[in-house]
């Protein structure tokens, strides 16, 4: 029996092992949580199926692997990876692994900095009520190998595509039509340089079918020179703080997702008829609460510099705007420009706040604190009737959450408490 290891045991991780035990193969899945693992219950069910969990940092069982699946969320430099390199063992990513086994007829990739879930959960609903059979998959948090245990070949797979997912993807023809809404500076702390970052995103075209179609933004055409089918062909129209409650999705999303869906001969009026039923998800410019003349807005999702200009644009202000976490190499001086004359007040808390601080104080009114929940409170005491309060952090969330999902359920908690 062929033995593989995987390396990470998260979402992808545990798909990856599901996959591979379902097709016969013998599996490790290597975690440094390894010992907290084997109370997971999905874990425990792939270990009845006859996973062999172990420590990523320890000498690994001498076995001769068949090939690596490496989690996105693995560094580069991880050492179980260099070794596994070293090995010359076959190393490929969890799409990669999934594409394997797809048998899809019909299979679109999205991928960019900003937007990516919102258009992909947009499409499959316009075409899922619309009557064709389609799933969002990837990055959007289903994990394309665990859709691959048991797929179905008729369905149209809509798939998210991080840059990390991107990277490890082998460049072989994939997609009938792939998207790239936007390239903004984002995971500079993973990747080298904003060159590498731009070219993890742009592998996109080199994997479509002989006569695969790629849509881009007017923004990728302008700075990245690569030849597309611009999809923006509307001036956008006005976004005001009702489409924003309702959890409307943006205009950039709403036209990626029409020239998705042009592959399948859907007219803008069918189109627009099905998207009065969808709602963006949660995290994403949430509306929480009006108290006491002041709203409350969740963008935990707003994880990188232009997604928070972004959320900020959208707003006619005055803003409080609560930022901070993990910093990702991009600095936060575009926020000046975008900011003037709408935010009155930052409060900036995480790993960070001192970057933020010496990047902004000098530009706005700025307080430094510990956590979320203390951000809130001293906004809370400054904000008057006609405020908006904004969380849009501008940062992963891996120094006081789990992930930008729990960040965004607390702070709506939070918001409630009195």
């Amino acid at each position: 029996m062929k033995t593989v290891l995987v390396i990470g045991l998260g979402i992808s991780g545990k798909a990856s092992a599901l996959l591979l035990l379902s097709r016969g193969f013998s599996v490790i899945g290597a975690d440094r949580r390894w010992e907290t693992l084997v109370d997971d219950p999905e874990v425990k069910q792939l270990i009845q199926k006859g996973l062999q969990v172990v420590s990523d940092e320890g000498m690994l069982p001498v076995t001769p692997f068949s090939f690596c699946v490496v989690s996105p969320g693995i560094e580069p430099s991880h050492p179980l990876l260099k070794s596994v390199q070293k090995q010359n063992i076959e190393t490929i990513g969890e799409i990669e692994l999934a594409f394997r086994y797809l048998p899809n007829r019909h299979i679109l990739g999205v991928t960019g900095s900003n937007g990516k879930t919102t258009t992909v959960l947009l499409t499959a609903h316009i075409l899922n009520t619309l009557g064709k059979k389609a799933k969002a998959l990837g990055n959007v948090g289903a994990a394309l190998s665990g859709y691959a245990v048991n797929p179905d070949p008729e369905e149209i797979l809509v798939i998210e595509l991080s840059s990390f997912q991107m990277e490890s993807l082998t460049l072989k023809p994939r997609f009938d039509t792939a998207a790239i809404l936007n390239i903004t500076p984002n995971h500079l702390n993973r990747h080298a340089s904003m060159q590498e970052y731009a070219a993890a995103k742009l592998r996109i075209k080199s994997c479509l079918k002989p006569n695969g179609k790629l849509f881009i933004s007017k923004q990728v055409a302008r700075d990245f020179q690569i030849q597309g089918t611009i999809f923006e062909k509307k001036n956008a129209p006005a976004f005001d703080s009702e489409k924003i409650r309702l959890g409307c999705p943006e205009w950039e999303n709403v036209e990626a997702a029409i020239a998705l869906c042009s592959l399948f001969e859907i007219r803008e009026s069918k189109f627009f008829q099905a998207m009065k039923t969808f709602r963006k998800p949660p995290h994403r410019i949430e509306w929480v609460a009006e108290i006491g003349g002041v709203s409350y807005y969740n963008d935990s999702k707003a994880s990188n510099v232009e997604a928070v200009m972004h959320a900020v644009r959208l707003f006619n202000g005055p803003l409080l705007l609560i930022a901070g976490g993990v910093d990702k190499g991009a600095s936060y001086r575009p926020w000046i420009d975008c900011f003037q004359g709408k935010v009155k007040q930052i409060a900036v808390f995480g790993k960070a706040a001192e970057k933020m601080e010496s990047e902004l104080a000098s530009f706005f009114s700025l307080m430094r604190v510990n956590t979320l929940q203390e951000a809130l409170k001293k906004t809370r005491l400054l904000a008057k009737e006609g405020d908006t309060i904004l969380l849009s952090p501008g940062c992963s969330s891996y120094d006081q959450f789990l992930n930008f999902e729990q960040r965004g359920e607390v702070f709506k908690k939070l918001v409630f408490e009195r």
